[in-house]
């Protein structure tokens, strides 16, 4: 169940509980919606690209932990993305929003350039799928 799993995970110190707030939920989505839609726009760097995509994750992971009533704690991102599991039944997927964090995070601390385009391009039909599962937890 995911609620046991979820209060688990609190109980590790991982998250903490919160309020369901559907005004929040909606605007996560909405942010999720429009860096995923910026994402996918060629114009772009690769590297823009790439944090518009990780950025759309992490708005819609933050949603659906949101609507299941909780907050992380302390390493706020990674256990945002592995919460998915909990929050949405997300399966192998999990390790790639790891590896976009992981990668993200060398880009911003260590300025690490990044050139994938097959990884980016795995990233945007993850988010697809977050946008399609995290959505209907509202309707």
């Amino acid at each position: 169940m995911p609620s046991e799993n979820l209060e688990n995970l609190e109980e590790l110190g991982l998250l903490l509980p919160l309020e369901r707030s559907e005004t929040e939920f909606i605007r996560l989505v909405e942010k999720g919606r429009r860096f995923h839609a910026d994402s996918i726009k060629d114009n772009l760097s690769i590297e823009s690209r790439f944090q518009l995509a990780y950025e759309a994750s992490f708005s819609l992971a933050l949603a659906a932990l949101r609507w299941c009533g909780y907050r992380p704690s302390r390493n706020g991102r990674y256990v945002v993305f592995q919460a998915l599991t909990h929050t949405i039944s997300l399966g192998k997927e999990v390790a790639m929003l790891s590896e976009a964090h992981a990668i993200r995070n060398g880009m911003e601390y260590d300025a690490d350039p990044f050139d994938d385009m097959a990884f980016l391009e795995e990233l945007i039909t993850i988010n697809e799928t977050l946008l399609d599962r995290v959505a209907s937890l509202g309707s």
